[in-house]
Order: structure tokens, then sequence, then C-alpha cells
């Protein structure tokens, strides 16, 4: 069996993606030590009765102390009061990550925070959930497959930068470094815009003078699928919108201008042009989900 990247993992925010985290490292590490924090006791006592772990707690510097890696599963909102409650317990040796979709605002508060006080911070974002939340929707493989961001402005050391993409990809990830701007912009158009427009699609529906229960009786796989995904955690997307609105309101400009070209194309009877549009979104859409060789 090949050496564990980390003898024992601390889990703070056993959520939808915490606790899927957590089952999985349980599954594929079961030498490793797991350890869970949460504020509040109702999820510790769901993982210790699915036998996760027995290792659970709410108090903060208990968990951390001596963990190998620790893991920001929380809103990325209270990280830094997490941080520093738990600062006493942070070996200088440990490597602290989170699992948060924005990170320039992550380093700029978090990730400063740690680097000030000589603790090593990499920024992690493992592109996977659903729109559940709760450890209790939570399930071991959640993250197979998927590609995890990490970012590392502070410049941790190349080994510790291994180490932690050894452990993503013992979850069965794949990894890929990237610079904390450019993963926020590239999340806002992949990521975050669906996410809005799956609202924006639900809003426009609901808003017109269409009778409710002509809409309901109607509304089939098409507008199921594309709106999914709003269904999600609306505080959790707040603070994502709130975090990332430079590079969100950049794409949302660049979003209205498309809509503005496809209504004059509406509006001067242009069905070629129509076409085209179409094609090249389908083509868009095509290109951007080709599999990397």
């Amino acid at each position: 069996m090949p050496e564990l990247p980390f003898r024992t993992v601390a889990v703070f925010g056993p959520g939808l993606l915490g606790g899927s985290i957590a089952m999985a490292v349980r599954e594929r590490m079961p030498d490793a030590e797991l350890r869970l924090w949460a504020r509040r006791e109702q999820p510790l006592e769901f993982a210790r009765e699915q036998g996760i772990t027995p290792h659970t707690g709410t108090n903060p510097v208990e968990i951390a102390r001596g963990a190998d890696l620790i893991i920001l599963a929380t809103p990325i909102g209270v990280f830094e009061d997490l941080i520093r409650r738990m600062l006493p317990g942070i070996s200088k040796t440990a490597v602290v990550t989170d699992i948060g979709s924005v990170k320039s605002y992550v380093h700029r508060t978090t990730g400063e925070l740690l680097a000030d006080r000589r603790r090593i911070f990499i920024g992690s974002h493992p592109m996977a959930g659903t729109e559940k939340n709760g450890i209790e929707s939570a399930y071991a493989d959640l993250l197979q497959g998927a590609t995890v961001a990490l970012t590392n402005p502070h410049g941790a050391a190349e080994t510790e930068v291994n180490r932690l993409a050894a452990f993503w990809q013992a979850l069965g990830c794949s990894t890929y470094l990237m610079d904390p701007r450019n993963h926020d912009h590239t999340v806002a158009r992949i990521s975050h815009m669906p996410h809005i427009m799956a609202a924006l699609t639900a809003r426009c529906a609901a808003s017109g003078t269409v009778p409710m229960q002509d809409l309901q009786r109607l509304a089939a796989s098409g507008f199921r699928d594309t709106t999914r995904v709003c269904s999600g955690p609306v505080g959790m997307w707040a603070d994502i919108l709130w975090e990332n609105d430079v590079a969100i309101r950049e794409t949302l400009q660049d979003c209205v201008q498309d809509m503005h070209y496809l209504i004059d194309l509406l509006e001067n009877q242009d069905k070629e042009g129509v076409r085209r549009w179409l094609e090249e979104g389908k083509a868009a859409r095509e290109t951007i989900r080709k599999e990397l060789t």
C-alpha cells in the first residue's frame, strides 16, 4: 500500500462536500486518523452513528491539534474566525486547505492570516457537488473523477503542494494548479454563471402572466434539468456571488451583450443569424466538454 500523504486529516464543516470528503477518506485511506469538527452536535452524531469516524468534536483547537491536514469545509465567511479560534492547535508543519469556490478572497483573508503566522496554506476547489446539502446527503463517490483546482500564491513548498495533490488524487480526483485570479474568472463562467442562469430561468418563468397551473403542468425535463442547480443552498450561493463579484459582473455584462445580440437578430427576422447563434452555442459546449488527452 502506498504511503499516506497525511496521517491525520481534520475536516472542519461536515456538510455535503465536507461529509463526502470524510467518507472518501474513510473508504480510501482507512489507516488515516479522521477527525470532524462542527459547530453543532447533530452532524457529528450522524457521523459517529454511520461509522465515519469516532473522532469528532465542537472544540476547534482540539480537532486541529496534531492534524497533518486541515480542510476548511465551512462557508467561506466563517474561515477567518474559525482559523483564529483553532490557531493554537495548528502545527507549523500542518497543511491547511479549503474547498471554497472562490480563491482570491480566501487567499486575501484566511491565507494571509495563516501566512503571517508562518502556517502553510494552499487553496483547493473540488469541482463537485449537488443541489442538496448536509452530511445526510453526502456520499464517498461524490468526488470521484472531479478536478480539484489548487492555488498557492503564498509560496508553500512544492513538496507540500505535491502532498496535497496526492491526497486529492487518492480520493479519485485529478488536480490542476492555477493562479487564484484566473481560477475565479474561470469558475465565474463555468460554475457560477450556470447557477445564475438557472435562477434567472426559474424567475423568468414565474414572473410573467402565464398562470402557475399552466407552468406546473407543462414544466418537463428541459426546465427541470436547466434549473436544478438553483435549488442549492441560497445562503452559500449569495456568499459566492458576493465574494466573486468582480468576475461575475464581468461575465454578466458579456452575457447581457450576447442577449441583446440575440434580441436584435430576432427583431431583424434574421433566421440564419439565429441558427448561427445556436450553432456557436452548441459548438462552445462541445469544445468545453471535450475530454482532454
